[in-house]
Parts: structure tokens; sequence; C-alpha cells
């Protein structure tokens, strides 16, 4: 017990020092970025995928008990930070009255919510990554344990990671409904002022992340599968 205790500790020591550093170097390269909105976008997305980054490894390191757990953890902790991080503060959506122009309010929203569809896909893309690695590690852990080649210890550690996965999953699913529900407010007030191309454009990219929203969702389903594969 003590030298998994010394062994967390020094996890946490490590993953603390290189978040440390990881904000520090990304915030002041912030600095050098003169538009207001840009930078506390960019900011934000900064200080969103340092500490999901971190949490993530944190948590794959923890509960995956090997190098590979951390870089899964690392994998995903990294997509919500990184969606968190368009959310932090205020939203684009609501600073309508700190512009110039309704076009370039518009304009601001239309790159932000490009800009969260991007960080959306990659996020999934490493999700089906790991559950497919999750797919084949349950299926070979329970066959194993049917032949009693694997303990049942192994099994709750294997389930325990795979509801961590599930419980980050359902947040990113969380963030990206509130980026909806604040793009169509914002294709709302575009419409009931003649923005007529800037509304479609919104439109377009709000299709797209309730696609994802749904992918991510039968993701959970997919993981649930593996969960059950491996309760004892």
């Amino acid at each position: 017990m003590e030298a998994i205790g010394i062994k967390k500790s020094r996890l946490n020591s490590a993953v603390a020092a290189c978040l440390a550093a990881s904000l520090v170097f990304g915030m002041s390269g912030c600095t050098n970025i003169k538009d207001d909105s840009t930078r506390t976008k960019t900011e934000g997305t900064l200080v969103g995928t340092g500490i999901g980054a971190g949490l993530g490894a944190l948590i794959g390191g923890l509960v995956g008990g090997d190098g590979k757990g951390a870089l899964i953890g690392a994998g995903i902790g990294a997509g919500i930070g990184a969606l968190s991080g368009f959310l932090v503060g205020k939203h684009v959506a609501d600073k309508k009255e700190e512009y110039a122009s309704r076009e370039d309010w518009l304009d601001d929203c239309i790159a932000h919510a490009r800009d969260v569809t991007k960080e959306t896909r990659e996020y999934n893309a490493q999700l089906k990554k790991d559950i497919n690695s999750l797919d084949k590690e349950t299926r070979t852990l329970n066959a194993s344990y049917k032949k009693k080649k694997a303990s049942s210890e192994q099994l709750a550690a294997k389930q325990k990671e795979i509801k961590e996965l599930q419980s980050a999953n359902s947040e990113v699913i969380k963030k990206l409904e509130e980026e909806v529900k604040k793009q169509k407010e914002v294709v709302a007030d575009a419409r009931k002022n003649g923005n007529k191309r800037e509304a479609a454009i919104l439109d377009e990219e709000i299709k797209k992340m309730n696609a994802d929203i749904a992918d991510l969702k039968k993701a959970n389903k997919s993981l649930a599968s593996c969960s059950s594969r491996v309760a004892v």
C-alpha cells in the first residue's frame, strides 16, 4: 500500500508540474495577440486544454495503472479541456455589445462554432480508437477470466477505467449541447436582423454539432457494452 501511495504521489506531482508549465508558456504566448476577442478565446482554450489533459492523464494513470492508461486518459482529457475552454467565462454569443459591428460579432460566432466542430471531430476520432482498443481488451480479459487466467480485481480495474471514460464523454456531450443552445440564439438574432447568410452558415455548424452529439451518445452505449463485459 505504501508503494502505491508513493507512486500516486509522484504522478500527482508530475502532472501538476506539467500542467503548470503548459499554462505558463501557453498564456505567455497569448500576450502577443492584440485583438481582445481572439486573445480571450485563445486563453480559454489553452487553459481548458491544459487542465483537461492534466486531469485526463492523472485519471488514466491511476485508473489504467500503466502508461497506456495515462495516454488514453490524456487524450480524452485534452478533448474535454479544449471544448470546455471555448465556454470559459463569457461566451462569444453574449458579447454582441462589445463589438463595433454586427458583422464582426457574427463572424466571431461563426469562427467559434467552426473551432468547436473541429475540436469535437478530433475528440470523436480519438474516442473511437480508444473504444476499439477497449472492445478488444475486454473480450480478451473476459475470456482469460473464464479460463481462470485473470482475476476479478483485473476485471474491476478495467471496468472502473471504462466508467471514467463514460463520465468524461458525458461531460463533452453536455458542453456540446450548451454550445448548440448558444449558437441557436445567435441564429435567431441573425435571422431577425436580416443576416440570412450568417444564419445559414451557423445552421450548418449546428447540424454538424448535433450529428457529433448523436455519435458521442452511441459511443457511451459502446462503452456500456464494454463495461458489462468485465462485470464480475
